[in-house]
C-alpha cells in the first residue's frame, strides 16, 4: 500500500507530464501541413497560430508562452520574416520592445493551419468516456478553484 506522500508524488508527476504534453501540442498525422511524419507542428506554425490569436505580441511574451528558448524564437521569427509572413514593429510605448505582427500572407497561412489542424481536444481526450470527462472536469475545477495566485480572492 502506498503512503499519502507517495501517492501525492505520483499524482504531481502525472500532472507535470500532462503539462508537457499540452505545451507541446498535438501530434500531427503524417501528411498534415507543417508536420513531420507523425510529428508535432513546426515552431513556425506554432508561432503563426499564436499570432492568429494575439497578433502584435512581444517576442519576450511569445518566448514565455511557447516555452521556447529566446534564441529559438528569434531564429524562427527571422525565417518567418524572410518568408514575408511576419514583421517586427517597434512598440509605441517602449522603443526597446518590438512586437510581432502577421503580414497578409501570414494571416492567410495561419487560416490554412487553423482549417487543416486536427481537433486536438477530441484527439487528446478520446481515451476517456463522457462520464470520465465529466469526473475529470469536476476534479480539475476542484483543484483550480481558489488555488490560482493570479486570480483575486473572491471571498
Amino acid at each position: 500500500m502506498e503512503t499519502a506522500s507517495e501517492l501525492n508524488e505520483q499524482l504531481m508527476e502525472c500532472i507535470f507530464r500532462l503539462f508537457a504534453l499540452l505545451r507541446r501540442g498535438p501530434r500531427m498525422p503524417a501528411g498534415e501541413p507543417g508536420s513531420k511524419v507523425g510529428g508535432r507542428p513546426s515552431a513556425q506554425n506554432r508561432i503563426l497560430l499564436m499570432l492568429n490569436e494575439s497578433d502584435g505580441i512581444s517576442q519576450r511574451d511569445m518566448t514565455t508562452l511557447l516555452q521556447l528558448r529566446p534564441q529559438s524564437v528569434s531564429e524562427t521569427l527571422s525565417k518567418l520574416e524572410a518568408g514575408g509572413l511576419v514583421e517586427r514593429r517597434q512598440n509605441s510605448r517602449d522603443k526597446r520592445v518590438f512586437n510581432i505582427f502577421m503580414t497578409e500572407e501570414g494571416k492567410l497561412r495561419a487560416q490554412e493551419l487553423v482549417i487543416d489542424r486536427p481537433d486536438f481536444a477530441s484527439m487528446f481526450l478520446s481515451a476517456l468516456s463522457a462520464e470520465e470527462k465529466e469526473q475529470l472536469l469536476e476534479l480539475l475545477m476542484k483543484l483550480t478553484d481558489g488555488n490560482d495566485p493570479e486570480e483575486p480572492d473572491l471571498m
